[in-house]
């Protein structure tokens, strides 16, 4: 599976990240905590790599996350709709799910109908 994939799998269950009313929040901090078994210098360009261009608002298929700030960034809601939708992720019945990923969900769902 590459980087890309487990990142967004991460994203979308809950495991990384914090969710926000415009998408995913992530820190490079938390990423490179997260994807600690990366021992290549792939792991410090990675999140950087994949930052929308400016003037520009649509995710593709290598750039989906806006930079907030130094260190820190947003991943695009419909990058993690179209991961969701692609099959990658496989969500289990909501009484299997932990607390934090319960509300993550929950979260984002209430995001995406507002």
């Amino acid at each position: 599976m590459t980087l890309k994939n487990r990142f967004m799998e991460a994203v979308s269950s809950g495991d990384l990240g914090e969710v926000d009313d415009f998408g995913v929040i992530v820190s490079l901090k938390e990423f490179k905590s997260y994807f600690k078994d990366v021992k290549s210098d792939y792991i410090n360009s990675f999140l950087p790599a994949a930052v929308i261009e400016t003037g520009q608002y649509t995710p593709t298929h290598t750039k989906y996350l806006f930079r907030i700030r130094k260190g820190t960034y947003r991943v695009h809601p419909d990058a993690i709709d179209e991961h969701n939708e692609s099959g990658y992720i496989k969500v289990m019945p909501m009484q299997h799910l932990n607390n934090k990923v319960e509300e993550a969900i929950i979260q984002y769902q209430n995001y995406r109908i507002n």
